[in-house]
């Protein structure tokens, strides 16, 4: 008998959720059952097509913007989904990317400050205002969207890998400290999968990516969104601390 993952009655909030690998995240706990709320940063049109997809299948979605370089931004985002929503019991903490690139010593503390806030500290506060409704209920999931740029350390890099090499540290920390409550809190690390934002110009280097990964071709958005369903699921209830990573096997090249 096929195993069915049923999110019903369990509101999710899914940051970076209007476009990519995010989109497809709220797409799939919509699917299986949840009422989502899509984050946006810029884009309330890009939110409110996935909010409309997700109503049309028969879902539940509401936008909630903000520019989680802000502080304020993050904690209005959580007040928002618990009003709309009630207490979440699902986080996907999905925000994040390498905004500046360049030589590790020459891009100068603010560059890193900046990658770290929107990767890292959004995360921390958004965890710190929703945790006390998982607490309530005794129950929680928290997976965090980390990279493999953690583990390979491209170069030019330097501040994103730095930062979602933290956040990886954080994640394990969370799971040992919140599991009594009934929370588990694990990531998923993907490796380089195409998005609309990476424009034609990246073909080469997706060739390139996909000639080195075991399995032969890159990998979609709809993966990711796997890991991160089975991972909220019932089917990992006494799964917590851990990374999968989505690349292809990438990670035993590295």
């Amino acid at each position: 008998m096929p195993v069915q993952i049923d999110l019903s009655g369990k509101a999710a909030l899914v940051t970076g959720g209007s476009r990519g690998l995010g989109a497809s995240v709220c797409r799939q706990l919509a699917a299986a059952g949840a009422a989502v709320a899509v984050h946006y940063a810029s884009s309330p049109e890009r939110a409110t097509k996935v909010v409309e997809s997700i109503s049309t299948a028969g879902g539940r979605a509401i936008a909630v913007g903000g520019d989680f370089h802000r502080q304020e931004d993050v904690e209005r985002v959580a007040r928002e989904a618990r009003e709309q929503l009630g207490d979440i019991a699902i986080l996907v903490n999905n925000v994040g990317r390498e905004e500046t690139t360049g030589p590790a010593l020459a891009q100068g503390w603010d560059a890193f400050q900046g990658i770290w806030d929107l990767n890292v500290r959004s995360a921390y506060l958004l965890t710190r205002a929703l945790v006390p409704g998982m607490k309530r209920a005794r129950y929680g999931r928290i997976v965090n969207v980390l990279s493999m740029a953690a583990h390979s350390y491209p170069k030019g890099m330097a501040a994103y890998s730095t930062a979602k090499t933290a956040f990886g540290g954080f994640t394990r920390a969370l799971a040992v400290e919140l599991g009594s409550d009934g929370i588990t809190v694990n990531s998923v690390a993907p490796g380089w999968i195409p998005v609309e934002r990476h424009g034609p110009g990246s073909l080469p280097g997706r060739m390139a990516t996909a000639a080195r990964t075991p399995l032969g071709h890159l990998g979609t958005p709809e993966d990711v969104a796997g890991a991160v369903l089975f991972l909220v699921s019932g089917l990992a209830g006494f799964v917590t601390g851990i990374e999968i990573p989505v690349c292809g096997g990438v990670q035993l090249l590295t």
